[in-house]
């Protein structure tokens, strides 16, 4: 049990000491190199259609899962507190709180200096939505609207399969569904497109990362409404709004997190949104504010801090009680 709250404790402290890595070399990059490799090996071998992917879906995820969970084994061999770091290290780097909240402040400083040419570009770099004509309060909406949803993706479900792994499999355990759900995540951006290319090759991998993120998409509602009432916020109107709005978008998963945001800072998010020239007719998400402020992107950063931590220590109390 103090393992569990040990290894979960020191990836947050990691992330926030040290923060993402950068450059060529960083985990997600080599592994998106790697993944490029196998589908050229699938194709060729297997051709182009849903069983070639599903080969390679299981290549990638089950190859990275066995390495953290072979080298946590390997290290704890040698000492406990090497593997307890060992797993904490690779847990560390499957999430990106500390990232998340840098992403949205490179948003929010500009728009208080008065540069909104600056934040439309930091913005760019989140998000796939055209943003070249965005004025101030749209601006903030795709940078809250990013931190709900990525707070699921990014962090609280790395935590959550962390646990899970721990749970079967002690800090090995705990390193693999890390791995595994980032590695699962990562195929989701490479090949989980609808188009030509990854309509068949691609659908294992967009429907694997519907189904990973499910359960921690609707305990995140929970975790911000919790994390709203620590902060002074609406607690009431997020889960209010996350449960009412949760199917208003594409993915099963992105709502809950997005519109919980929404009830918590009193603001109404989403709406009509341009994606490659063309008006995406989303829900309005909220009852709340139309017009964003700099400050609501401070506000949303702040919430989706204490929100990953309440969820980690739910998850992390939750499964030191299935130990006992």
């Amino acid at each position: 049990m103090t393992m569990l709250f040990a290894v979960v404790v020191l990836a947050f402290v990691l992330d926030a000491l040290l923060g993402d890595p950068h450059g060529r070399f960083h985990p997600v990059a080599l592994f998106g190199s790697a993944a490029a490799e196998v589908e050229r090996f699938c194709r060729a071998s297997a051709g182009d259609g849903v069983g070639s992917g599903l080969i390679g879906w299981l290549l990638m995820t089950g190859s990275t899962a066995a390495g953290a969970w072979a080298l946590v084994r390997l290290l704890l061999a040698v000492h406990p507190c090497a593997g307890l770091f060992a797993a904490a290290g690779i847990v560390y780097l499957t999430i990106a709180l500390r990232s998340l909240v840098s992403h949205a402040e490179a948003i929010r400083r500009p728009l208080s200096r008065g540069e909104p040419a600056a934040a439309r570009r930091a913005l760019s770099m989140i998000v796939s939505r055209d943003t070249a004509a965005l004025g101030e309060s749209e601006i903030v909406r795709g940078g809250i609207e990013s931190l709900g949803e990525n707070l699921i993706d990014a962090v609280n479900s790395a935590v959550f399969f962390a646990v899970l792994g721990f749970l079967f499999g002690g800090l090995p355990g705990a390193a693999a569904g890390a791995v595994f759900l980032r590695a699962a995540n990562t195929l989701d951006a490479c090949w989980g497109y609808r188009n030509v290319r990854y309509l068949h090759f691609g659908r294992i991998a967009a429907r694997a990362d519907d189904v990973l993120h499910f359960v921690p998409a609707r305990l995140t509602l929970f975790a911000v409404a919790l994390g709203a009432l620590f902060c002074g916020m609406r607690s009431g109107a997020a889960l209010r709004d996350g449960i009412r709005h949760r199917n208003d978008h594409p993915s099963p998963n992105s709502c809950w997190g997005m519109a919980a945001f929404a009830g918590a800072l009193g603001v109404r998010l989403g709406g009509p949104t341009v994606y490659g020239g063309e008006a995406e007719a989303y829900p309005y998400w909220g009852n709340g504010r139309a017009v964003l402020r700099p400050n609501d992107l401070l506000r949303a950063e702040r919430l989706a801090v204490v929100s990953a931590l309440v969820f980690a220590a739910i998850v992390t109390g939750v499964g030191a009680l299935c130990l006992q």
